[in-house]
C-alpha cells in the first residue's frame, strides 16, 4: 500500500513538472521536456500521452523546416478546461471565465450574495447559470477561485469573518465544492487583486511585489516568490491605521467637517475636489494632505526596507490624481532610502476587476504550479 501511495506521489509531481514546463517552455519537444526535467524519456512520453488524453497539452505540429529530423511539438491546450473566477468584494459582484491560456472567455457581473442563506442559494445558482450560458460542460472547469473581503482561517477554506458579506465562521469552501463538484481555492481580496498584477498585469514576471490598495477599504496584498502570503494568522498586508483616509470615512469627515464644500458630492467626487484643493494651496487642505502623503509614505518606505519587493503596485484614489501620485511616490523614495536604487512603484493595471481576474489565475496557478515534496 505504502508502495503504490509512493508511486501515485511520484506520477503526480512528475506531471506537475511537465505541465509547468510546457507552460513555461512550449511550444517544446518531449526531447526537450526530457532534457529539462531531468526525467526518462519513457516517462515522458506515457506522461504526455495522459496529458494529452486529458486534454491539458495538445500537439501543434513540426520543429524546424528543411533538411534534419524534426519533432512534434507540444502547447497548453487552451480549451482544455477553464477556470472561473468570482469577486465577492464589489456590488454587483462579478464573475470571469479565463481557459488554459489565461485568456479571457468571458465576463459578467452576478447578483451581491449576503449572509450564510444566500452563499448556498443563490451564490451557487449563479454561478452554474454563468457556466451554462457558456455551454461549457461542469467537468471542463478545472478550478473556482472566490476573492472576497474579510478574515480566512490559516487553511483558507472557512471565512472567520466578513463585515460586509455577513458571514461568520462560515465553512464557504466545502459549501460550494460539495454542491459544484468542482475545487474552489477561496481569498482575500486584496491578495487577489495583488496576483492578478503579477501574473498578467502591472508587475507581470515578477515574483514579490507588494500591492497597496486605498479605495473603499485598504489594505495590502503581498506574494512572495510566486506564492501569495497570508502571514500566519491569515493578517497579512491589513493596515488599520489607513482606514481614515479610506473612501467613505475620509468623505464623510470632509462633508461634516465642510459641508460648504462637499455636501452635494458623492464620495468618489469629494476626494477628488479635496485633492484638488490641496494641490492648489487651499488651507487646511493642502497641510492635511501633505501630512497624508507623510504618513503614507513612511509606512510605504519602511515595507520596501524590509521586504525589498522588485515592484511596488499602488490601486485606488491614490493613482487617480497624478500631481498627488507623483508626490507619493517620491516621498516613498525618500522614506526608503536604499543604496541599492529605488523600488519601482507604479499603478495598477486591472482595476476594478482585478480580483475576478486574481481570483482565476489563482486556480491557473494551482493546475500548474510544481509540486514539491516538503
Amino acid at each position: 500500500m505504502i508502495k503504490i501511495g509512493n508511486q501515485q506521489m511520484l506520477r503526480e509531481i512528475n506531471i506537475s513538472t511537465l505541465l509547468h514546463t510546457v507552460l513555461e517552455h512550449g511550444p517544446i519537444s518531449r526531447v526537450e521536456l526530457s532534457r529539462k526535467t531531468k526525467l526518462s524519456p519513457t516517462t515522458v512520453s506515457v506522461l504526455i500521452e495522459d496529458m494529452i488524453r486529458e486534454q491539458y497539452v495538445h500537439e501543434i505540429g513540426m520543429s524546424g523546416s528543411g533538411v534534419g529530423r524534426k519533432m512534434t511539438l507540444l502547447s497548453i491546450r487552451a480549451d482544455g478546461g477553464y477556470v472561473i473566477g468570482v469577486d465577492l468584494s464589489i456590488s454587483p459582484a462579478h464573475c470571469v471565465l479565463l481557459n488554459l491560456n489565461g485568456e479571457l472567455i468571458g465576463s459578467q457581473n452576478l447578483k451581491s450574495v449576503f449572509g450564510e442563506e444566500q452563499f448556498r442559494t443563490d451564490l451557487v445558482q449563479s454561478i452554474q447559470s454563468f457556466i451554462e450560458q457558456h455551454q461549457i460542460p461542469m467537468k471542463s472547469i478545472k478550478r473556482i477561485g472566490i476573492s472576497l473581503p474579510g478574515r480566512l482561517d490559516d487553511t483558507q477554506s472557512v471565512v472567520i469573518m466578513s463585515r460586509y458579506l455577513q458571514l461568520n465562521d462560515f465553512p464557504l469552501r466545502k459549501v460550494l465544492e460539495e454542491a459544484l463538484s468542482i475545487p474552489v481555492l477561496l481569498t482575500n481580496d486584496l491578495d487577489a487583486a495583488g496576483f492578478a498584477e503579477r501574473f498578467s498585469g502591472a508587475a507581470k514576471g515578477d515574483h514579490t511585489i507588494i500591492f497597496l490598495m486605498l479605495g473603499y477599504g485598504t489594505g495590502a496584498g503581498l506574494v512572495l516568490n510566486g506564492e501569495i502570503y497570508h502571514g500566519s494568522s491569515g493578517a497579512a498586508g491589513r493596515i488599520s491605521s489607513f482606514a481614515p483616509y479610506t473612501t467613505p470615512l475620509l468623505s464623510e469627515r470632509l462633508k461634516r467637517d465642510f459641508p460648504d464644500r462637499f455636501e452635494a458630492l458623492t464620495p468618489e467626487e469629494t476626494i477628488q475636489t479635496y485633492v484638488d484643493l490641496a494641490l492648489s494651496g487651499v488651507q487646511p487642505f493642502t497641510e492635511q494632505v501633505n501630512l497624508m502623503i507623510e504618513e503614507l509614505a513612511d509606512y510605504c518606505g519602511k515595507i520596501l526596507q524590509i521586504i525589498n519587493p522588485q515592484k511596488m503596485i499602488l490601486g485606488g484614489w491614490i493613482t487617480d490624481n497624478k500631481s498627488f501620485l507623483d508626490k507619493l511616490i517620491a516621498s516613498i523614495h525618500a522614506k526608503e532610502s536604499s543604496p541599492y536604487g529605488a523600488t519601482p512603484i507604479v499603478v495598477f493595471h486591472w482595476k476594478k476587476y482585478g480580483a475576478a481576474k486574481g481570483a482565476a489565475m489563482l486556480g491557473l496557478h494551482e493546475i500548474f504550479k510544481r509540486i514539491t515534496v516538503q
